[in-house]
Formats: C-alpha cells, sequence, structure tokens
C-alpha cells in the first residue's frame, strides 16, 4: 500500500509528523479519525528505495534491540517507538516509523513486516508470527538475531576468500596486456631482417591484434560483462549457473556446504520457533540460492506430506551428503531433530571454513603458475631470435 505521511497536533497542542499505509487520501483520513488524530497536513510518500531498506548489520542491530527491550518487558509500541526515535536521521527511518503506525492501528507484527519484503525475508515473518502466535517473541527475535548474525559471519567468509584471486587475476591481466601491448612491440625493431621461427611470429601477431584494435576491447569487455551480469541474473541463467558450481570438482563442496548450512540453519531455527515441517520447509528451502537443491527439498516435502520421513527423501539426492541424512535420522528416532539440524549447521560451517582455506590456497599457485606460463612463454618467443637458433626458424 502506498505510505502517507500526516502532520498532527498531540495532546499538548504541538505539531508532529507520521506516516501510515492506505490505499489513498481518503482511506488514510478515515483510518487517522478513527484513532482520534487530529490532522492539519497529509501528503503522499514514495515508496521504499532499496537504499532505504533495512539490510545485513542494520537489521542485526533492529533486531538485537528489540528482542532485549521486549525481554526487559517493554511493550511492543513502546519499544519500536524508542528505537523510531534513535533512528531518526537513519536511511532505514521510515520503515521503523511505518511499523510504528501499523502497531498502533492493531496489526500484527509479522504482517506489518510483510509490507517490506526487502527488509524483512519470509523467514524473518515467519519467526516473527510464530513468536507472536506461542507469546515468545522476545525469544524469537533473540534467536533470528543469532540466526543473522551467522548468516553474516559465513556471508563475509565467503567475500573474503573470493577477493585476494579477483586481485590476483586481475593484477596477472594487467601484466600480459602490458607485455603484448608494450613490452613485445618495443623489442620487434630488433628483429627487422630477420627470419623468425612461427613461435615469435605468432606472439607477435598476438600482439600487432592486441595493439591494432585496443579501441574494441573496453565496449567489448564492459559489454561482455553487462551481458553476462545480466543473464546469470535471470531465472534461466541462475539455474544454469548454480547447476554447473554443482558439478565442478572442490566447488561443488563449497556451493553444497554454504547451501546446507543456510538450509539445516533456517530449518532448525524454525522448528524451534513453533512453525510446522512443512511450513518451516518450503521457508528454509528457499533461502538456500541453489535451484537444483531446492528442487531436491521441494521433492521431499511431497513425500513427508505423504508420511515418509525427511531423511529418507534427502538420502535420495545425490547432492546432499550421506552424513547429513545419518545424522538427521538419528535425530528424528530420538526426538531431537531441531538440536541435530543445529548441530549438522555448526558442522558444516566448520567444513566450510576449511573448504574456503583449501579453495584460496589451491587458487593463489594456480593463478601464479598460469601467469607464469603465459610471460614465460612472451618471453621465451622473444628470447629465441635473439639467441639465433636458426634450427627454430620454418622454410
Amino acid at each position: 500500500m502506498p505510505l502517507f505521511q500526516y502532520v498532527y497536533v498531540d495532546a499538548q497542542g504541538k505539531h508532529r509528523t507520521g506516516m501510515i499505509d492506505a490505499q489513498g487520501d481518503l482511506d488514510a483520513k478515515m483510518k487517522l479519525r478513527e484513532q482520534g488524530v487530529l490532522i492539519t497536513k497529509i501528503n503522499s510518500k514514495q515508496k521504499i528505495s532499496s537504499r532505504q531498506n533495512l539490510k545485513s548489520e542494520n537489521l542485526l542491530t533492529f533486531t538485537i534491540q528489540l528482542s532485549q527491550l521486549i525481554n526487559a518487558g517493554v511493550p511492543l509500541y513502546e519499544g519500536l517507538k524508542a528505537l523510531e526515535e534513535h533512528s531518526r536521521g537513519e536511511s532505514y527511518h521510515r520503515i521503523i516509523l511505518s511499523l510504528c503506525e501499523q502497531i498502533k492501528t492493531g496489526m500484527s507484527l509479522s504482517n506489518a513486516m510483510a509490507v517490506y519484503p526487502e527488509s524483512f525475508d519470509k523467514l524473518y515473518c515467519g519467526m516473527v508470527a510464530a513468536g507472536e502466535a506461542v507469546g515468545v517473541l522476545g525469544p524469537v527475535l533473540e534467536k533470528l538475531s543469532q540466526f543473522l548474525n551467522r548468516q553474516m559471519k559465513l556471508r563475509k567468509q565467503i567475500s573474503t576468500a573470493l577477493i585476494y584471486p579477483g586481485v590476483l587475476g586481475s593484477f596477472a591481466l594487467l601484466i600480459i596486456g602490458l607485455l603484448l601491448g608494450f613490452v613485445v612491440p618495443s623489442l620487434e625493431d630488433l628483429f627487422a631482417d630477420r627470419k623468425l621461427n612461427s613461435f615469435t611470429n605468432a606472439v607477435l601477431g598476438l600482439s600487432h591484434i592486441f595493439r591494432g584494435y585496443w579501441w574494441l576491447y573496453l565496449p567489448v569487455g564492459i559489454g561482455s560483462i553487462v551481458w553476462s551480469v545480466m543473464k546469470i541474473r535471470s531465472p534461466e541463467g541462475k539455474i544454469w549457473l548454480q547447476d554447473k558450481l554443482l558439478r565442478v570438482p572442490l566447488l561443488k563442496t563449497l556451493v553444497a556446504q554454504a547451501a546446507l548450512t543456510r538450509f539445516c540453519r533456517t530449518l532448525s531455527t524454525l522448528l524451534e520457533g513453533g512453525l510446522s515441517m512443512i511450513e518451516s520447509l518450503r521457508i528454509a528451502r528457499s533461502v538456500m540460492n541453489n535451484a537444483t537443491l531446492e528442487k531436491e527439498i521441494q521433492a521431499a516435502e511431497i513425500k513427508i506430506i505423504e508420511g515418509h520421513s525427511l531423511s529418507q527423501e534427502l538420502a535420495r539426492s545425490k547432492f546432499i551428503p550421506k552424513m547429513v541424512t545419518r545424522m538427521l535420522a538419528v535425530g528424528e528416532e530420538s526426538g531431537t531433530t531441531v538440536s541435530m539440524l543445529s548441530r549438522i549447521a555448526d558442522m558444516y560451517e566448520q567444513d566450510l571454513e576449511k573448504t574456503l582455506d583449501r579453495v584460496m590456497a589451491l587458487a593463489q599457485p594456480i593463478i601464479l603458475i598460469v601467469m607464469g606460463l603465459i610471460i614465460g612463454t612472451v618471453l621465451l618467443a622473444v628470447l629465441l631470435p635473439l639467441t639465433d637458433v636458426s634450427s627454430f626458424s620454418t622454410g
């Protein structure tokens, strides 16, 4: 619904501002009159932009502070109002202000948060709804903050692991470009009127192409990057990339471990929050960020409705390790499914850290070897004619 900002007069006769969600101007005015609010001005506000969403550290801070306030016995509206006052001047202030206004009208917190799916995803809203249903909103928000903290830590670990190979690869491309664009052409005069071998001629020809069409590289490079990003971001492209990553040695282990860590941690948190197994599975698979693995979980949901166990169905998947299904089966038999899922997530978080270390340890020498081979090839092509090794000449 559209968001409206209004100016009203409070009990002390002071002018204050507020926000409300409504279908239109008349609907907003009617809602405010029902609340007994004396409005003097009302304007339509633009929709929340992506910059104004609650993300990462801001969402974690908001969740921690709200859980602390509720656990301390502060009423929900008063707690939100305190956070709204504290966040004035921040980009996400409008969202918290809107939550306050909707709670004041009698709407539940989960429904109010569902209006902003970019800030509060299905997992978040589902957990809050479960907490409201059983009257344990404070503890549920505390568990959510722990979950968000682990999720953010995992995301940072993956990003950090990709930075160094990316920088090293970019530096390698720069060195190769300098060799072909400047070093090789500067030595070409030394080979004038000399019969060159085919190997050196090939490198010189590559250098000529590199220099002759330099004006094409920037638009072609930018165009290729933009096309690749758009293709990968499309639903078909995401499915294709995720499927291919699950078939690359070592990378498939990394992808599967990251997805299973998110899945098990989310499923454990949702089940502990009071949601049913089917509802928890539907939310948990959406955070895996891998269409291939999501289909495996979706297929298991249908069988679970028919009476099958989760471990039994996951054991059919060729992508999910047997260790996961065995541990889950033990948890189902002993009635400790929630704690077992949490242990699986802990285990795979540790394994993921080790796998990331291995990937980084392997990526660095591989990039250096490839860079060394290319640079060595160019230097060898330059040095062969200088040594006057006529046996390498053709014709």
